[in-house]
């Protein structure tokens, strides 16, 4: 090795291992990167399981990124730097390339990478699992050619260095989340904070009592997934979790309890804030659960305007809303099972709703 090899090997582990704690870092890493493998730009692009995640190139018109998703770049029988595929740390390049692109591929592609200058260069894959695939790639244009046997080493050199940031952003976003819940137990507060897979990636002390093995309660952790102890409730709430991680603002659904005479959980899911260097480890959602008290019986006046209800529906919607089961409420207006049940499905024809579930879930949004 070459002492002018060594210098630069040098250079870009020291910018690599700097990326995840300066600003601007990374930009500054994939710049040096790119110049000293000889090629016009380096791209560190993140992929999950049906979609690009992030794609981060320094200096790029936005109009690129515009045109990967419009061409859906992600996918192997488009991209065949995708479909090249490889272990983590193999590197890849042209003779890789030539080969994926007998049965890989589109035109619109083809024209993609000869329009931006990313016709040869090198590839490997830095992450792989759990969802997520993280590649490194160096992008040369026509001009500049195919890559040589120096570019590749200084390449493979660097990866290894670029696997460590990444590692080292991962463990700063989950201790950022640890964090964050720890801000919430000195209020105590109830906070769950869920990742891009709707995986709680950390939570407070409170909310750990709500969900613990004996909690018996609304909300349950599920193979690491909050949940809902009744079915239609969970159908609720992992449709607001989702639309959450789509990018919907704030929303509020009330979770009943499965236990006969125990209060239900308010739940508020609210969508965090995207960093710029967002390598998908980062929480995306926080859902704040808390306890309510019981609604007093004395507001079923604007419950019976909002929803045009009688007076005997309100009360027994208000029921519905504070948890109690159908044979209290039967057993407390003196009426039969039957009787009831009718006047619940006038109750959810009136509210335009389809479940009980989201019948109480939409009371406590007017009510508390």
């Amino acid at each position: 090795m070459d002492n002018l090899f060594a210098r630069e090997a040098g250079e870009v582990e020291n910018a690599f291992l700097a990326a995840p704690f300066e600003e601007d870092g990374w930009n500054r890493a994939l710049r040096l990167f790119a110049r000293r493998t000889g090629a016009s730009r380096a791209q560190l692009l993140g992929l999950g399981d049906e979609a690009t995640l992030f794609n981060f190139m320094p200096d790029i018109d936005p109009a690129y990124q515009h045109e990967f998703m419009e061409i859906e770049g992600w996918r192997p029988e488009v991209n065949w730097r995708v479909a090249a595929g490889g272990r983590p740390l193999e590197i890849l390049s042209e003779a890789h390339y030539d080969v994926a692109r007998q049965h890989s591929g589109t035109d619109a592609y083809e024209e993609h990478v000869r329009k931006w200058d990313g016709v040869h260069g090198c590839q490997t894959v830095l992450v792989e699992g759990e969802g997520l695939l993280v590649g490194l790639a160096s992008l040369r244009s026509e001009r500049e050619g195919r890559s040589e046997a120096r570019d590749r080493t200084l390449f493979a050199a660097g990866a290894t260095h670029a696997l460590a940031a990444v590692r080292m952003q991962q463990a700063m976003a989950q201790r950022g989340a640890h964090m964050t819940a720890g801000a919430f137990d000195a209020i105590g507060v109830a906070a769950f904070l869920i990742d891009r897979r709707g995986t709680v990636a950390a939570l407070s002390a409170a909310a750990e009592a709500i969900v613990g093995d004996r909690a018996g309660g609304a909300l349950c952790l599920r193979r690491g997934r909050l949940g809902a102890a009744q079915r239609d409730a969970d159908a609720i709430l992992q449709a607001a979790l989702g639309r959450a991680l789509g990018g919907e603002a704030m929303q509020q659904y009330w979770i009943a309890s499965p236990q006969e005479g125990e209060g239900g959980i308010l739940c508020e899911v609210f969508v965090l804030p995207r960093r710029e260097w967002d390598f998908g480890f980062d929480p995306r959602v926080l859902v704040v659960a808390r306890r309510a008290a019981d609604i007093p019986a004395m507001r079923t006046a604007p419950l019976r305007v909002a929803l045009g209800l009688t007076e005997a529906e309100a009360d027994i919607a208000l029921r519905l809303a504070n948890g109690e089961a159908r044979e209290v409420i039967a057993a407390g207006r003196g009426t039969s099972a039957q009787t009831l049940g009718t006047q619940i499905k006038s109750i959810m024809r009136k509210s335009d709703v389809a479940r009980e579930a989201e019948l109480t879930a939409l009371v406590n949004r007017l009510l508390r």
